[in-house]
């Protein structure tokens, strides 16, 4: 399948199931229930813990939910797959773990490049200045600041990139194969990579962030709209991005 079909197939999925797309866009807006009820003027108090949990779990549903999709779409199922909250929650937390830990090289690389850079030390010196009284920095220090930032910020980004890349293929073999340590199996990950071509993956990731960013520039604009452009946003667009993402690895993978 080429790409173009990959989306073209993705882009049309979310609309075999209105009922389910939009049960996925309630759980999307009670996951950002606090936004929700702080952009109608609610001012929470003691309830922000319940909606704190209210939050953590329809999140965990939704990550749980989209791995299904993925698993579904592998599997060679053309059909958005039923709820099911125990294994949704499940799911979510394996699919949380994976992103946790995936990310913590890229973290650590992040830090650790801010101070041999020498971006951390010169921002303390801002600091310090600033706090001290000054009303300008040294050209010199503030030139060093943005060169070492920028630096690290570029080199960051690229990693986060590459792990991000692993991190998908890993979701894809933790939904293939309902194996949790599968998502950690290097060898295999790279060769799923050679599989699927990766000058195809990373083409792939790059119209799907492409797309992505536009429909989120457009629930940008609808949420503009006072207090139920934000609901629409979330229960619409998000969620049709949440199916169109998970529908279109699937398809990546199972190319």
């Amino acid at each position: 399948m080429s790409i173009s079909s990959i989306f073209n197939n993705a882009f049309r999925f979310p609309f075999g199931n209105m009922e389910k797309w939009l049960v996925l866009g309630i759980l999307l807006i009670l996951g950002g229930l606090s936004s929700v009820l702080i952009s109608f003027g609610i001012d929470l108090g003691a309830a922000s813990i319940i909606t704190s949990i209210i939050a953590l779990v329809a999140g965990l549903i939704v990550s749980g939910y989209s791995l299904a999709i993925v698993r579904d779409t592998i599997h060679g199922h053309n059909q958005l797959p039923n709820f099911d909250i125990v294994e949704n929650i499940v799911d979510g937390i394996k699919v949380l773990i994976l992103s946790i830990v995936y990310s913590i090289i890229p973290v650590i690389v992040f830090f650790a490049l801010l101070i041999v850079t020498g971006a951390a030390e010169a921002f303390i010196e801002i600091i310090n200045l600033t706090m001290g009284g000054a009303t300008t920095v040294p050209s010199d220090l503030a030139l060093g600041f943005v060169g070492s930032l920028g630096i690290t910020l570029i080199i960051s980004l690229i990693l986060f990139i590459i792990f991000s890349l692993f991190s998908t293929i890993a979701m894809c073999r933790l939904a293939n194969t309902g194996s949790f340590s599968q998502g950690f199996a290097f060898s295999e990950i790279i060769g799923d990579f050679k599989r699927i071509g990766v000058g195809s993956f990373i083409a792939w990731w790059i119209v799907l962030a492409i797309i992505s960013v536009i429909l989120i520039l457009i629930s940008v604009f609808i949420s503009a709209v006072p207090y139920i452009g934000y609901i629409i946003s979330i229960l619409i667009i998000y969620s049709f991005i949440t199916i169109f993402a998970s529908r279109a690895t699937g398809l990546i993978y199972s190319n």
